[in-house]
């Protein structure tokens, strides 16, 4: 592995989360939260690999080399506050992180200045595949795609095969590439896990009626085979992963009341 390595001046590492599904419904929880509290409070706030299965696994997998200069190619606010966390410890010297989003920049800049990590990098608004497509004047020692891919069909639809082939443009040689994704929920499920398949139809269904647009994920094995259709001799895919996501009652209300959030965008109020 050591010599293939040396050949290959670029190094991709691939990790996709699983949504598993039981009747159980245990948590998953990713916070959102913009308002701006003093710096102790804020940093309560931060996420170390420590205590989340797919960073944890990231910093794992990146072993004792630096993060260096970090490229968060779809920002949020639980990737912030984990990549705030990688400054002198895990040798990131800088960021700089990307959201299609407006309010989303926002939210991500607020928080960036209450954890105290405004002057490590930039907060950016932008299309990766827009009328103005963003332009990155340097090159990433690290690139993280954190649910990107799952998220492009609100944002840029249609061109989630050309996405991993963009970001490779600014991988430095040797840096790495951590993909994040989910696997599909199911059209159905056996027993009353079937309940997380039939919420996620009618909050779609809302979502589409809207005039909005779904995310769309993509399984693993998709995302497997763009690395291979890249014909790249300069990338080896190291390792893929996954990791079981479960649900609670919580999780199913969170995703009726986005179903609901979309009755005043319908076209008759007899819609809704």
């Amino acid at each position: 592995r050591s010599a293939l390595l040396l050949t290959l001046p670029r190094v991709l590492s691939l990790l996709v989360g699983l949504w598993t599904i039981n009747s159980f419904f245990p948590s998953w929880i990713v916070p959102f939260s913009c308002t701006a509290m003093s710096s102790l409070s804020a940093r309560r706030r931060l996420v170390y690999g420590s205590d989340d299965a797919l960073f944890g696994a990231i910093e794992k997998e990146q072993g004792s080399a630096p993060f260096g200069n970090f490229l968060d190619a779809g920002t949020g606010m639980h990737s912030l506050r984990w990549i705030a966390t990688l400054g002198e410890e895990r040798g990131m010297t800088k960021f700089t992180a990307v959201t299609a989003d407006e309010t989303m920049r926002r939210n991500v800049q607020a928080e960036a200045d209450a954890l105290e990590v405004s002057h490590l990098g930039n907060v950016i608004i932008g299309n990766w595949f827009g009328e103005k497509p963003i332009e990155l004047n340097e090159m990433y020692d690290t690139i993280l795609a954190d649910y990107l891919i799952g998220a492009m069909d609100g944002f840029s639809p249609y061109k989630q095969d050309e996405m991993i082939g963009k970001l490779v443009k600014f991988l430095k040689p040797g840096g790495r590439l951590y993909i994040v994704g989910l696997q599909p929920i199911p059209d159905s499920a056996l027993g009353e896990a079937n309940i997380i398949c039939q919420v996620r139809r009618v909050r779609d269904a809302c979502i589409l009626l809207a005039g909005h647009r779904c995310y769309r994920e993509y399984p693993l094995d998709w995302v497997q085979r763009q690395i291979k259709h890249l014909h790249s001799n300069q990338l080896e895919l190291t390792n893929s992963s996954t990791f079981p996501i479960l649900y609670k009652h919580e999780t199913i209300v969170k995703q009726i009341n986005v179903a609901r959030s979309k009755f005043p965008y319908f076209p008759t109020p007899e819609l809704a």
